[in-house]
Parts: structure tokens; sequence; C-alpha cells
């Protein structure tokens, strides 16, 4: 007679735990939930493919479309000479991230707090910065690049500028990039939804102040009713640029001017903040979603009161979690790096 064991069948708490995780990761992920997302099924390799539909007679050098209104004038009585599209694949490669914790049964059993809970949030915490420094080494290793002042990264000692911003969107434009208009939808599921349209700069905390003081900062509590913040990290906007800071995104350390010009200045030498602009369409990723593809968050929760020929004593127990990820730059032209100095406020 078939037993209905608790093993038997996929526990509820594991369910539950995985919902867990991703709440928690998707309120410290901030580049990882905007671009193109995309599903890996299972048994289907491990690379990813991203296609993009080209513009139409692209140039081969910036990637703009070459459009002359003239050349599409028709002529009566004669058929249109007809026109190909053509694509772009971006590939990359899925990677296996994964945190575990140990912990003694007498610790699960007898401590004052609850070990196997703290370390689930740690689990969680961990994975979501993992996952976004992953997304950030590849947007700040964009080849499109603007410096504060100078023309190398070496000689920057000046703060971010809004002549700088709006430089950045001149060029993103005439590339036909658009503004970001929507993001990946919280829950388990795969989706999206919208979000107010607009370029989003993302940038190290310390850098915060400098943004405020751009001329025409708007609060993000000055908003209103009428427009939502596209992240609970978005400190406010300038014109079309929204801005999202992270402790994550740190700066290349010493990499700028010996003239510290009131700059953050480590050892002597001017600290360089990536300011990374996002257009529609810049990024690809697989998103943490899902219970059953290479990219949901697969937990691991063991308690020591568990017993198996590994552990037939029960004296441990694990808590931990893996995911598979991807991340890469779709288009250069539909980004910048904006490399500045930070005021140093000391």
């Amino acid at each position: 007679m078939a037993t209905q064991n608790y093993s038997t069948v996929a526990s509820r708490n594991l369910i539950r735990a995985e919902m867990d995780l991703l709440k928690m990761v998707e309120n410290i992920q901030v580049i990882g939930l905007f671009g193109e997302q995309k599903q890996q099924p299972q048994n289907k390799t491990d690379t990813v493919v991203f296609r993009r539909l080209n513009p139409f007679n692209m140039s081969a050098t910036t990637g703009a479309p070459g459009i002359t209104a003239a050349n599409f004038i028709t002529t009566e009585g004669m058929t249109p000479t007809a026109n190909t599209i053509s694509w772009t694949d971006v590939t990359s490669t899925l990677e296996q991230y994964s945190v575990l914790f140990k912990f003694s049964s007498k610790s699960e059993l007898m401590y004052e707090d609850d070990i196997p809970a703290a370390m689930k949030k740690l689990t969680a915490t961990t994975l979501a910065e993992v996952a976004e420094l992953v997304a950030y080494g590849q947007v700040k290793g964009g080849t499109s690049v603007i410096y504060a002042n100078g023309t190398t990264r070496a000689g920057v000692n000046t703060a971010i500028s809004l002549r700088k911003l709006q430089q950045s969107a001149r060029s993103m434009e005439s590339n036909r990039a658009t503004h970001i208009t929507d993001m990946v939808k919280p829950g388990p599921d795969f989706g999206t939804a919208p979000v107010e349209p607009a370029y989003l700069v993302f940038y190290h905390t310390d850098g915060s102040s400098d943004v405020r003081a751009l001329p025409g900062f708007t609060k993000r509590v000055e908003y209103g009713s009428a427009i939502k913040p596209v992240h609970p990290r978005e400190i406010g906007a300038c014109e079309e640029f929204r801005f999202i800071p992270s402790p994550l995104f740190a700066p290349y350390l010493t990499a700028g001017s010996a003239t510290a010009n009131g700059m953050v200045a480590t050892s002597g030498s001017v600290d360089v903040y990536p300011f990374v602009i996002l257009a529609e369409n810049a990024l690809g990723h697989i998103s943490l979603k899902g219970t059953t593809e290479y990219s949901g968050i697969s937990p691991t929760i063991i308690s020591s009161k568990t017993k198996n020929h590994a552990n037939p004593s029960g004296m441990f127990g694990y808590v931990g979690a893996d995911f598979w990820y991807a991340c890469v730059r779709l288009n250069e032209n539909f980004m910048q790096r904006i490399e500045c100095g930070v005021t140093d406020l000391a």
C-alpha cells in the first residue's frame, strides 16, 4: 500500500520559501528589473539568444537607420522597390550562482534567535546583490562613454552636470533610442509592467547630493499623483531623466585626476563614478522568475531534524538557494556612461 510521506510531493514550505526569496530579491534589484527579459526553458542549452530587429538600411558604423525621403517617391504605374529586413543576434551564456549556509542542530533547537530564518533572509539579499552586480558589470562595460571633463578617465575631476546628461540623450536619440516604458513585473510570473517613459540613470549612492543639485531637479515626493516612480529607490527626476541609486554601483577608485577639485579622492586621485543611462531595449537579461525554468530561484531548506545517509544523526541543516542568470548589452547605442567625480561633502 502506498504511503503519503511528507517528501512524496514538493513541500509547500519550499514553494513559500521561493516566493519569499523572490520578494526580497526584487526589493534589492535595480538594473536587473529593466531591459528585455527572457525565459530559458529546461533542456534547451545554456546559451541565451536575444534577437534585435535592425533599423531600416542600418549604418554599419553607427547603427542608425539610413533613410532618404526622396528614395521613397513612387512612380505612376511602377511597383515600388521591395526591401528586406535584417536581425542582429546577441548571445550570452547562462551561469549558475549559489549561496549556502550550514547550521548545527543545537543552534536550531536552542539558540534564542531563529537561525534558519535569518539565513533565509541573508540568502535572498546575497543572491540579489550577486545578480545586480552581474548586470552592473555589463552596463558599465559599455563602449559609449562621456567624460564629465576632459577626454579620458584619468583626467576626470568634475561632478555630474545637466549638460552631460543632455549630451548623452542627444547621442542616444540620434541612433533612434527611445524612453524606457516598462519593467519586470513584480511576482513569480514572467511579464512586464508599464512605467512612466524616461531615460533611467543608475549610479552609486555617493552621487545623490550632486544629482539633487542639478538645475530643475524634482524630488520624488514632489511628483504628485500624476507621475509614479519607476522604482522604490528612485530619488527624483530632471527633464527626461529618472535617477535610481544603489550602493552596489562601486566607482573606479583613484582612477581620475590627481587634482581633486573638491571631489572625493582616494590616495590622492579622484574616484571616478559611472552614471549609466539606459534607453529601451538597451539590455537583455534572464529574470529570476518561475519555478521550473533555469532562471527561477531554487531554495534549499533542510532542517537538522531531517535525517539521511549524509546526516544520520541529524546534527546539521542547510539554508540556501541557487539560480541561473545571464545579462547582456543588446545595443551599445541605446546606453551611455558618464564618468564623473562626486563632490566631497567633508
